[in-house]
This record gives structure tokens, sequence and C-alpha cells, in this order.
């Protein structure tokens, strides 16, 4: 009432993969989607009826001690994502986190995130000993990317200190664009009530900042490599784009600085 914040209407589905996790995976196994990809948690227990469908699986961990589980349970795919990524993140930085995170996945690929938005980071992880990466920020900021455009603007204007961490956005640790609603959140005292339903809460008060016009209340999911990202292209482009300059760092730049004796 006091930021004069209108009254909104949202849709909440409660037939989603986020209110009907089982629901949802087992939609992919009758569907025998080539790739299922879990961002939270161990997909083992479903790893054994992907296999037999032909379906690959990926697992997203921010420590070494979940790789290990993933790969335990013959998960095909890691994703070691470090700290500095946008969106549901822990607290291990990526260049700590990838080479333990490879050595307890062993012999599983690992693919490196968080952080990652050039050829450097690609190259530096491939150098790690990981077999590529997962992009996520740099490809919010794109043309096709699904962000709103508040949220690409908010990425352009951002550096490397204008993201947040907090539970503010959906009851667990979260990173996004710094706005004024982490502030508002903190300033209430209130706590997060647990994932999914704090998703509710603040979609609601979202929604009602946009509808009021209120920009410095609005942040999306994203990295701290939001400070290296300054303009929107196409997808395929940015793509064309990560992979001349990873193959430049490793074919010319390394070999003319970088002499092994």
């Amino acid at each position: 009432m006091e930021m004069g914040i209108p009254d909104v209407n949202i849709m909440v589905q409660m037939n989603t993969t986020t209110m009907r996790p089982s629901e949802a995976v087992q939609v992919c196994l009758d569907e025998k989607v080539p790739l299922f990809c879990a961002g939270l948690g161990n997909p083992g227990f479903m790893v054994d009826q992907a296999h037999a469908r032909g379906m690959k699986v990926l697992g997203v961990t921010g420590n070494s001690k979940n790789a290990r589980r993933m790969a335990a349970s013959n998960v095909d795919i890691i994703v070691a994502q470090g700290h500095e990524g946008g969106g549901h993140t822990g607290r291990i930085g990526t260049m700590a986190l990838l080479p333990m995170a490879i050595d307890a996945a062993s012999p599983k690929p690992v693919l490196a995130a968080g952080g990652i938005g050039d050829g450097r980071g690609i190259a530096a992880s491939l150098a790690m000993g990981c077999a590529g990466v997962w992009i996520g920020t740099r490809f919010l900021a794109t043309v096709e990317g699904g962000a709103l455009g508040i949220n690409k603007q908010k990425i352009l204007d951002s550096t490397d200190e204008d993201t947040r961490v907090s539970r503010a956005y959906t009851g667990k640790t979260l990173r996004a664009s710094y706005s004024r609603f982490h502030d508002l959140w903190d300033a209430s005292g209130l706590d997060p009530v647990p994932f999914p339903m704090q998703v509710l809460i603040s979609s609601a008060l979202i929604a009602g900042f946009i509808e009021a016009n209120k920009p410095d209340y609005v942040g999306g999911l994203a990295g701290q490599i939001s400070g290296l990202i300054h303009e929107i292209k196409p997808a395929a482009r940015l793509l064309e784009d990560l992979v001349e300059e990873t193959v430049d760092i490793l074919s010319r730049k390394l070999p003319e600085t970088v002499i092994a004796k």
C-alpha cells in the first residue's frame, strides 16, 4: 500500500515441474527425451529408467560431494557450477570447484558453469580438464534469450558487483541482478517460506513492481559474469564468437605466450 503497488493477477499453475516434480520426471521418461537435465539434487533415482529408454541424464552440482554421488548413480554428464553462477547457487567458487568435482566424478565428463561468458572462460575450463561448458547468463542476454527486456538491460548495466545471493526469490539461495527488492526483503525481517511456495510470493511482488513501473525493484536471475556483458546479440553469432575466441586462445595466444620446457 505504501509503495502504490497495484493489485495484479498472476496465474499459478500447479501442474508444473516445480510443483509436481515426480509427475514431470515421469512425463520425460514416457516421452523418452534425449537428455534429462536436473538442476536441483541428485537425479540418480531415475537414471536406470532413463538409460533403459535410451536417454542421457545430466546433473548440476555445486560441490564435489554431490558430484561423487551423481557419478556413483551413473549420471552421464555432471555440471559443476561455481558460486559465481546465476540462479540457484552453492558456496564454492568455480576455480576451486572444478578440479575437485572432476576428481570426484572421474571418469564421468564434467562441464564447467558459473562465471563463464567468453572464450577465456571456456579455454580455462578446458585447461582444467572439463569436457565443455554450461553457459547461462551470457545466453540470457541474447536476442532469443528468455529473460524479460528489463532483466536483459539489468545485465547490460551491471558490473561484476551488481548481483546478490538471496533466499527471497525461491526460498533457496539464488543469485540475481541486484534490485531494491533485495533491500526491501532484508529490511522486512521476514524469513522466506520453503521452496517452492516462496516463488509464489516473490512472483506476485515482482509482477506488482513491473505493473507499477518500478524497475529499481526488478532484477532477474543472473551471474557475476554480467559485468562482462555489454551487448545483446543473436545466439548463433554469440556461439560463433565464443568458439572463435576459444580456438584463437588455444591455438595462437597460448603457444605464443607460454613456453613449456
